[in-house]
């Protein structure tokens, strides 16, 4: 199912960068869930539809009417996970997450779950397996201490990420359950952001936008503004203007819009 992830350095601009992209940030139908997360006054705010549509949904819609330098957004497929609590993004504190392509870990569940501080299983609010594998990751920043650091560096959140999926991966193993697929993943706590791809198509476009010209003649890129779109899902979406990421590896893109790439498992 489809999701998106924008990170820009012009919040009031965000609305005019995407426009020309709009049509690659439609889920088509059926929806069972979407939501829509994103960064304002530093506090992580979420737009959530628990209701299911059997029309497109334009997952950047909420935006139209948003300044934000920052945003997540998914839409999901009935699963059998119905209600607010489980329509992602998820959130704790400071840090937005979701991630595509995840089915019931049944036991390994459990086994995870002892991998996770009380603290933060008391913000485990729904039961998707996104959420408890995001919770797995905050775990992760914890044993580090890194958890409320505003400016951990991306490479960090990378290997946090990298050691989360290691886990998830031994214990779906001992569960006889290798070869689940785990989708890909977004993740930001406002200030940089962090894409995985793991097994399903993910595309990245730089964002621009034109500085009006003089007497009405179509201007030229404003090099003032900086910004970068990812989308995963929709094989069927045009390509124009994209540039596949490569499988098995993170996007970093810092705080300074600085985008690099890493093996996701180094």
């Amino acid at each position: 199912m489809k999701l998106f992830a924008c990170i820009c350095n012009q919040p009031q601009r965000l609305h005019a960068a995407l426009a020309p992209v709009r049509a690659a940030l439609i889920a088509q139908p059926p929806v069972g869930r979407w939501g829509l997360g994103y960064i304002q006054g530093g506090d992580v705010l979420l737009v959530r539809t628990p209701k299911g549509s059997a029309s497109p949904i334009d997952l950047a819609s909420a935006l139209d009417e948003l300044k934000t330098d920052c945003a997540i957004a998914q839409a999901v497929r009935e699963d059998g996970f119905a209600g607010t609590d489980n329509t992602p993004p998820f959130r704790f504190r400071r840090w937005m997450f979701a991630q595509t392509g995840t089915s019931a870990l049944d036991g390994s569940a459990l086994r995870l779950l002892e991998h996770i501080p009380e603290y933060l299983r008391r913000n485990l609010k729904g039961r998707t397996p996104a959420e408890l594998i995001f919770h797995v990751f905050l775990s992760m920043l914890h044993d580090e201490g890194n958890i409320d650091d505003p400016n951990l560096p991306p490479a960090a959140q990378r290997r946090a990420l990298s050691a989360t999926f290691k886990l998830v991966n031994t214990e779906l193993a001992r569960a006889g359950k290798e070869g689940v697929k785990l989708g890909n993943v977004a993740l930001t706590n406002g200030r940089s952001m962090v894409l995985a791809h793991l097994d399903e198509p993910l595309r990245m476009r730089r964002l621009t936008v034109i500085a009006p010209g003089a007497d009405g003649e179509r201007g030229e890129r404003d090099p003032s503004f900086r910004g970068v779109l990812f989308v995963s899902g929709g094989d069927g979406d045009t390509k124009d203007g994209f540039e596949d990421v490569p499988p098995r590896s993170a996007v970093l893109i810092s705080r300074e819009l600085q985008v690099s790439f890493a093996d996701l498992a180094s």
